[in-house]
């Protein structure tokens, strides 16, 4: 009798084990993408505002931004329904949704208005912005930059986003989207360094015009091509944003973009270069842009 119960008592510390064994496997993550979580497409027409970027157009006004298909490009027209101004579908180099928060007008007011500590609330107040950001190219004259558009809502954002990369030719890579270039044309790091400026400052400040940063830059120091990205021959762009102070320094930087064994040496770089400071009216302006890194080895 005590045999049996011995070989019973052992048979179940043996399922216990193996069941435990069994629970402490390493699970392996679905990597398939559920075609449910994307965006719906955006409507043809969707309600926008223009917050300046594209050269000879400075003025921030309301409108509409339309996909027109039949002639491959973004159109925006004002509340008049007139034709402002179109960016061609190839002449997208990137896209992304971006977020800002800041205090509306009114809340800066009241909190001004009242004693100290009254307007407390007011101040604490701030509103999430939401801007389609889009990196360009003119084919024809080769004039870069940096626009974006205030949308209504992230949902709104998040469709027209996915739907201008989808008719552009965009590839995502992280929350960004990017064109990529043939291999064949990438050069180094250092050489093909592509610098524009956004027109939007920081959150706590207004947005002002800064028009394109190409050919400001007084130091871009080249990455320093990391072993580990190395060894695996990982290459390709990274994008990194940065924001630049009235003197010229760069005080953030940010990669949005590109491998993650790249990133960190991408901002660095970033980190370390020096522009000459952009001025409005003679006044020197703070601003924020982009660097795209091309690492290729060689």
């Amino acid at each position: 009798m005590k045999s049996i119960s011995k070989i019973a008592g052992a048979c179940l510390l043996a399922a216990l084990m193996a069941c435990a064994a069994l629970a402490q496997r390493p699970r392996v993550a679905d990597s398939t993408s559920d075609p449910a979580d994307a965006p719906p497409p955006a409507p043809s027409t969707v309600k926008a505002k223009y917050e300046g970027g594209v050269f000879g157009y400075n003025q921030k006004q309301d409108g509409t931004l339309t996909f027109d298909d039949a002639n491959n490009r973004l159109l925006f027209r004002n509340k008049q329904g007139k034709e402002m101004l179109s960016i061609p579908y190839a002449s997208v180099l990137s896209t992304f949704a971006d977020t800002q928060a800041r205090r509306p007008t009114a809340a800066s007011v009241i909190g001004s208005a009242v004693p100290y500590g009254l307007g407390l609330p007011a101040l604490l107040f701030k509103k999430k912005y939401r801007y389609l950001t889009l990196q360009f190219e003119d084919q024809d004259t080769r004039v870069s930059g940096v626009t974006s558009f205030k949308m209504e809502n992230k949902e709104v954002l998040a469709s027209v986003v996915n739907t201008l990369a989808n008719k552009a030719g965009l590839t995502q890579r992280g929350e960004v989207f990017v064109r990529l270039r043939p291999k064949q044309q990438m050069a180094s790091a250092s050489d093909s360094s592509i610098i524009r400026v956004d027109d939007r400052v920081a959150a706590d400040r207004e947005p002002i015009a800064g028009g394109v940063l190409n050919g400001k830059a007084i130091s871009l120091p080249k990455p320093v091509y990391p072993r580990e990205a190395r060894d695996a021959k990982v290459t390709g762009p990274v994008t990194v944003q940065v924001i630049i102070d009235e003197q010229g320094n760069v005080t953030s930087a940010k990669a949005v973009s590109g491998d993650p064994l790249l990133q960190e040496a991408a901002v660095t770089a970033a980190r370390a270069a020096k522009f000459s400071p952009t001025t409005l009216s003679g006044q020197p302006l703070k601003v924020s842009g982009a660097i795209t890194y091309n690492f290729e080895l060689q």
